[in-house]
């Protein structure tokens, strides 16, 4: 009887969550943009304006929010899957609110609640010093940009047949993107109008195809917690931090990546301590990004709260802060790679997938081979060594 009331709730969460990632498709203030960034009239023209409305009604998604919570408390499931539940549904109400609360400062202040600040971790000196050594883990890009877009599609879809079933999955271009490339429930998308040389498709291949692809596969392949294939804002610090960890491990990072990397977490920095879109910008530009790679970073930091600084959409720090956080989870509770990819979790509900006495087993459909070699062991073992210093000093 659970098995079959899980399934129920699970579809029902998903059928709540449907179209509450807006984030990923934000509004912005055009007008000020153009008058800003003329120079990027081009990209502007696609994006769509703050005024137009979010394709959900509120009301609508709260009042079934408040049925799903009344009837949870009335069913027959554990009490630890109650919590599960409860957990996500306190996300999407968060969600409402930035929606409701976008291009202000309230938007900010949900956003610090779901993915944190920058303020603490830039104070910690333990932080500075693994920024610092990383670099140590990156490997030369010295290959030149000779694929074109649907070359390089058709590199991505061969190679996610190495680990996925032809069926399960689709690549296809995207122009709307603020970065060059990401992925959905089983599509991976890829900017059209840039060649790419082997090394990037390689990190779109391990980050979008074999984390964020291939757990969101796996979570909708589960018999009964289908709600490890919803998404909610709580799984994307693990999420975020296992793509950039998969990198790392798997030889795919190079310098520039890593640069990039960084960047997003002080662009994010500059941007809550007051600087605005523009001197954003700049800064990136200074530090050698690309003029429209720049000014789509600046976007992504941007998105949601007022372009005149202060604040930021903090979910840019979740690549460093995530990655660290999971190098803690695995070195203390001893957790092994493959158990992360049974879908999409939280790091508090990967717990409770490992401990035996719940009863919470989900299967795994796919799992990268590329992960099970040597290489990426060293790598693994030599990363968590590198972030000791942080655990003796209180980062988390």
């Amino acid at each position: 009887m659970e098995a079959k009331e899980l399934r129920e709730y699970s579809l029902r969460l998903k059928d709540i969550a449907k179209d509450l990632s807006f984030l990923g498709h934000p509004r912005f203030p055009l007008k000020t943009l153009y008058q800003l960034f003329p120079q990027h009239k081009n990209f502007i023209d696609g994006l769509e304006d703050v005024n137009t409305p979010f394709p959900v009604d509120v009301n609508l998604k709260r009042k079934a929010m408040d049925q799903f919570m009344v009837d949870l408390a009335n069913s027959d499931l554990s009490l630890l899957m109650k919590r599960i539940f409860t957990q996500r549904i306190q996300d999407y109400h968060t969600l409402l609110s930035m929606m409701e609360n976008f291009d202000t400062p309230f938007f900010y202040e949900s956003s610090v609640k779901l993915y944190g600040s920058s303020h603490k971790m830039a104070k910690n000196n333990a932080f500075l010093y693994f920024l610092e050594q990383m670099p140590s883990f990156t490997v030369p890009d010295l290959g030149v940009k000779g694929f074109e877009a649907s070359a390089g599609m058709d590199y991505l879809r061969g190679k996610l047949l190495d680990v996925f079933q032809p069926g399960d999955f689709e690549v296809k271009p995207s122009t709307s993107l603020l970065s060059d490339s990401s992925s959905g429930r089983r599509t991976l998308k890829l900017n059209p109008n840039k060649n790419y040389s082997q090394k990037q498709l390689e990190v779109f291949l391990v980050h979008e195809g074999w984390v964020h692809l291939g757990t969101s596969l796996n979570g909708s392949a589960q018999p009964d917690h289908l709600w490890l294939g919803t998404w909610a804002p709580r799984t994307t610090f693990l999420q975020e931090g296992l793509a950039l960890l998969t990198e790392i491990i798997t030889g795919c990072l190079t310098p520039e990546r890593w640069n990039k990397v960084v960047l997003r977490h002080l662009a994010t920095s500059m941007a809550e301590k007051g600087s605005p879109i523009t001197d954003v910008y700049a800064y990136l530009r200074h530090h050698e990004m690309d003029d429209l790679d720049a000014f789509k970073l600046s976007l992504r930091v941007f998105r949601g709260v007022p372009l005149e600084g202060g604040m930021a959409f903090t979910k840019e720090l979740l690549y460093l802060h995530g990655m660290i956080e999971l190098l803690y989870h695995l070195h203390f509770f001893r957790a092994d790679l493959r158990s992360l990819w049974a879908g999409k979790m939280s790091f508090e509900e990967h717990l409770i997938l490992l401990d035996p006495k719940n009863d919470v087993k989900p299967q795994i459909k796919y799992f990268p081979v590329g992960l099970t070699t040597h290489d990426v062991e060293e790598r693994l073992k030599k990363l968590k060594e590198l972030s000791f210093s942080l655990f003796h000093q209180g980062f988390l």
